[in-house]
């Protein structure tokens, strides 16, 4: 339980820092930065997913 709750932790975090980096410097700027933060986040909800079906 407390692993899914950890991960969804992460995945907001890395979500809430795109979104930052988004609006301080700008989509163009910090482009690499921001989609693979969102690449990040999305494999670890999959992950969260896994772990949650199986009932871990």
């Amino acid at each position: 339980m407390w692993q899914s709750l950890m991960l969804l932790v992460m995945v907001l975090l890395l979500i809430g820092r795109a979104l930052w980096l988004w609006r301080r410097q700008g989509w163009r700027a910090a482009r690499q930065q921001i989609v693979m933060m969102v690449v990040l986040a999305a494999a670890l909800q999959i992950v969260n997913v896994t772990l949650v079906l199986r009932g871990q």
